[in-house]
């Protein structure tokens, strides 16, 4: 008999996090991992010291301080167009990387088909395994990152429990249109598929396009599970503050996997995020200001070396093809962190091995542009230094 579960025989540790191990260890440019270099609002930091000084220092309620999902309901309905119940319908979480894997444990039953679309955010795969499910993985049409209506079609079979989604996405930057949730909302309804969508980077969208929430698509809330945070909004990626939200009967059962994963999301930052809701609009247009300037910075960088590069609509990454460098994706980064000092992520962290044994994101690495400017220019420089 093996000591180990046979589940951690499909999947790996994070290569995103390795990749920031080695920055670390090589003193490099951290653009592999998600995290700004600067600091979050003052008025978040206050409530933290407020929080302190009202002593938060134990348990909250299993499913999260009430007045935070009271707040968290009020933005889901004017942002999301989403009518939550905050008492019934919705969680606070560890992240929403906790929220994801009580919904996916939650729902599935061993054997299950969860349609993963790719290129994937790495999280995904393994929390489906680890639930006993099959992921199922639909490629995205390769110039745009579109869904294509009949590729998902044909992965669909009686054994589909859900779809993951994830816009805007995390590697490529796309932000899913309307006519991509309505492919995909119609499937769902006629094949009685629920939909988890992880929408944490919903604040991050550029030139003018608008978040979309396919929970408030006609018929689909009763289906879906939205899944948010602060992490990405509000510069907090270490205080793991994130939320799901659910009709009453799924939310009972990821409510059960929350309290016996977590017991309950820190109490003190609970308390400090509530702040985050007295910001103004131009928190939000700052936000957006600063991050489509790096990304426009970027992307010139980028192709000024000649690297293919999707133009991203939203989040902070940026998806580069690589492949004229006579390199694949893990020898390009390792090269990048260990003789230019600059970290990214080999693409083939978010595609499966085809059939063929090939992997379609080996000429592929993503950069982050989550830092500050200056950051970006001096990773743009250690670069420049050999590959031009």
């Amino acid at each position: 008999m093996g000591i180990m579960s046979r589940s951690l025989e499909h999947f790996q540790e994070s290569v995103i996090r390795e990749m920031t191990r080695k920055a670390i260890e090589n003193d490099a440019i951290n653009l592999s991992q998600g995290m700004p270099d600067f600091s979050p609002p003052i008025e978040l930091i206050e409530g933290i010291k407020e929080g302190l000084d009202e002593e938060e220092h134990q348990y909250s309620v299993t499913y999260g301080r009430t007045d935070l999902r009271e707040k968290i309901s009020e933005k889901l309905q004017d942002y999301n167009k989403l009518v939550v119940d905050p008492y019934n319908e919705l969680t606070i979480t560890c992240g929403a990387s906790e929220a994801i894997a009580s919904s996916i444990l939650a729902i599935t039953n061993p054997g299950d088909e969860i349609l993963i679309l790719e290129p994937w955010y790495e999280n995904y795969v393994p929390i489906t395994y680890l639930a006993q499910g099959k992921p199922v993985f639909v490629s995205l049409s390769k110039e745009t990152y579109s869904i294509d209506e009949e590729v998902l079609k044909s992965n669909i079979n009686k054994k589909t429990k859900a779809i993951i989604i994830n816009s805007p996405h995390n590697p490529t930057g796309k932000v899913f249109s309307p006519e991509d949730f309505k492919i995909i909302s119609d499937l769902c309804i006629d094949h009685d598929i629920f939909v988890v969508t992880d929408e944490i980077y919903e604040h991050i969208i550029f030139d003018g396009l608008k978040h979309l929430s396919i929970g408030s698509f006609d018929s689909m809330k009763e289906r879906t599970i939205t899944i948010s945070g602060f992490s990405k909004t509000f510069s907090v990626t270490g205080w793991r503050i994130g939320y799901v939200a659910a009709n009453q009967e799924l939310m009972n059962g990821i409510r059960k996997v929350h309290d016996y994963l977590t017991v309950c999301a820190p109490s003190l930052l609970q308390y400090a995020i509530l702040k985050a809701f007295d910001l103004s609009s131009i928190y939000y247009n700052e936000l957006i200001n600063r991050y489509q300037k790096n990304r426009d910075f970027l992307h010139k960088q980028l192709l000024s070396l000649g690297m293919k590069v999707f133009n991203p609509q939203g989040a902070y990454y940026m998806f580069a093809d690589i492949s004229q460098f006579g390199m694949n994706d893990i020898e390009f980064a390792n090269y990048l962190v260990k003789d230019e000092g600059v970290a990214t992520v080999p693409g083939s962290s978010f595609y499966m091995n085809n059939r063929f044994g090939n992997n379609p994101g080996s000429n592929y690495v993503r950069f982050s542009f989550s830092q500050k400017l200056e950051t970006l220019q001096n990773a743009a420089d250690r670069i420049k230094k050999r590959l031009i």
